[in-house]
């Protein structure tokens, strides 16, 4: 895992697939220490496959800070959105959509009702 600082946001690249428990506790570090004073990305190019342990840190610190990835895989993107944890973290298509805090990815919910 990689730590870069670019302007005011931190981008964490994850190198490997799946996500260790080694960097999941070092996403937990980094985040404990750096809640609310900058914006901090994940990059998830190399990332097509995330388990319960990475689910559940984003659950747990979206409370405190609102979690961005970006450069998701389409299987990441879909678990992520049938599971509903889209609703934890901010998600964007790419780096500079991330480091410009535009062009977020949203899905609409939508019910069908039924005709009176």
């Amino acid at each position: 895992m990689k730590i870069k600082d670019v302007n005011s946001v931190c981008i964490i690249d994850i190198e490997g697939n799946p996500i260790s428990k080694a960097d999941i506790k070092k996403l937990k570090e980094l985040f404990a220490k750096h809640t609310r004073s900058r914006r901090i990305g994940i990059d998830m190019v190399n990332v097509s496959f995330v388990d319960l342990d990475f689910l559940n840190f984003i659950k747990d610190f979206s409370e405190f800070n609102k979690i961005s990835l970006f450069n998701l895989q389409n299987d990441v993107l879909l678990a992520l959105f049938v599971l509903k944890y889209d609703r934890f973290v901010d998600i964007y298509m790419n780096k500079s959509d991330f480091e410009e805090a535009k062009h977020t990815v949203l899905y609409r919910r939508l019910k069908l009702v039924k005709a009176a």
